[in-house]
């Protein structure tokens, strides 16, 4: 191998290195742009209402048992007490149903928006009758139907009638059940020895992702809406689902046997409501939305996020950079004309360029619009620049066609996530085998001595 060669090829080297730096920074870029538009969209929910967990109803019962301590005094004599203990429990439905509309709205802060809804609740329980059993040692504060929401902020308006139309008084707070987060209703004592039947209408607003918890011994639960790009979450899938264009209908039966029973309340029965007011405001502060870990739902996802495409296409710049450098080499060895190592930059440049570009107008005119203006901006940039490389318009309408035809490959690719890879890999194998036929008939002893170009081209030889 000769020496002007070996030097051809490690300028074409550095210069890959360089652009691929560059791509780095863009990429870098992107992140921080999806940052931005993360903290902007949580300042937006958090002023707002973030994402919503529906539980309930569920029936509180508040009471207290008396027992017998036994203390030392300071003397470290025996001194019996009456303690009071808490023996609070919490009571399921027999049978819930519900049915909710999603009606979904975008929110926006400078060029950035979130995705916000309002949700049409109506939840039908049944509950078996119950046995208070309460002892003589035992103390009963009040029973409660005990819903939790966990953001209230959200709560817009909340209608609840009993089995016989009955309106019922919804009150703010969850009667310092175990459930943080909510609103109680009051239920008379004599009426649970009876089955008793709910209705509850519920007007509820938040972001991102909307969660039922089924806690009810047999729920059937019925969620619609327009959106068309629902990402369902949670423990469990629906049963049924129909999505279209025109939004999704989606249905789950979830019984005792799906959940384990009583563990769907786990968590929330293992943390009593702490002992004081203050302590139990902290407490609520504190709790994270999402009380329960059993719950299912459905995300409110954009399909088409530019900051994940972006990052998707900058991915594949690599590529770009070395298919760029590889064939402009090749029509130098084929056209032999010899071109400065600065033209090489420049045209690498003009590529990433184009993820630039496609980053910035995708934040405004969606990322179809801004991938084909910025790939027929470069385009066009690479085949004008390409006739003072190559000499002729018709060379340069070739290499124009090439890469109009690799932007459209990466857009391919971009669009179909499941065969990218087996895409890719075509893409790879074709412009080898392109390379490959060109030079079949190159003196590949003889590189690196091509021929003097003519004075006009604006080559000089090497």
């Amino acid at each position: 191998m000769n020496k002007g060669l070996v030097i051809k090829l490690l300028a074409l080297a550095t210069m890959a290195l360089i652009l691929i730096i560059a791509l780095g920074q863009i990429e870098w870029k992107v992140q921080e742009r999806r940052a931005t538009r993360d903290t902007v969209v949580a300042g937006i929910t958090r002023q707002y209402a973030e994402s919503q967990q529906v539980a309930g109803p569920l029936l509180w019962i508040s009471c207290s048992e008396s027992r017998s301590v036994t203390r030392f005094d300071s003397n470290h004599q025996p001194r019996v007490e009456e303690e009071a203990v808490d023996c609070s429990r919490i009571v399921r439905p027999a049978h819930l149903t519900g049915n909710g509309n999603l009606a979904v709205a975008e929110r926006y802060r400078g060029i950035y928006k979130a995705r916000l809804y309002t949700t049409s609740l109506r939840l039908n329980a049944r509950f078996n009758p119950v046995d208070l059993a309460i002892k003589s040692n035992q103390s009963l504060k009040g029973t409660y139907w005990v819903f939790a929401v966990s953001d209230p902020r959200g709560l817009k308006q909340i209608t609840v009638k009993d089995g016989g139309g009955k309106m019922l008084e919804a009150k703010p707070g969850t009667a310092k059940s175990s459930l943080f987060k909510g609103f109680h209703v009051p239920v008379d004592i004599e009426s649970l020895a009876r089955e008793q039947r709910l209705v509850a209408d519920i007007e509820l607003t938040g972001s991102g992702r909307f969660d039922w918890v089924p806690v009810a011994e047999n729920n059937d639960f019925s969620l619609n809406s327009a959106w068309p790009h629902p990402s369902f979450s949670g423990e469990y899938l629906p049963d049924t689902r129909k999505i279209s264009s025109s939004g999704f209908d989606a249905r789950w039966r979830i019984n005792a046997f799906a959940t384990g029973g009583d563990n769907v309340l786990q968590k929330a029965a293992s943390n009593p409501p702490p002992e004081g007011r203050e302590a139990y405001e902290t407490a609520v502060q504190a709790s994270s939305p999402g009380h329960f870990t059993h719950g299912f739902g459905v995300s409110l996802i954009d399909p088409v996020d530019a900051y994940v495409q972006s990052d998707r296409a900058i991915r594949y710049g690599f590529l770009f950079v070395l298919l760029t450098l590889g064939g402009f080499y090749l029509f130098e060895l084929l056209k032999q004309k010899t071109l400065h190592p600065l033209q090489y930059l420049l045209v690498g440049f003009a590529v990433v360029v184009f993820f630039l570009l496609l980053l910035a107008l995708s934040e405004h005119i969606g990322f179809l619009l801004a991938y084909v203006a910025a790939a027929s901006a470069c385009t066009t940039l690479i085949t004008a620049y390409g006739r003072t490389l190559l000499g002729n318009w018709k060379a340069s309408a070739v290499l124009g066609l090439g890469y109009g035809g690799l932007f459209g490959g990466l857009y391919q690719l971009l669009a179909s996530e499941d065969h990218a890879l087996l895409m890719g890999a075509w893409l790879v194998f074709g412009v080898l085998a392109a390379t490959m036929y060109l030079t079949r008939k190159l003196d590949w002893q003889g590189i690196g001595r091509l021929q003097h170009a003519s004075p006009r081209s604006g080559f000089q030889p090497e």
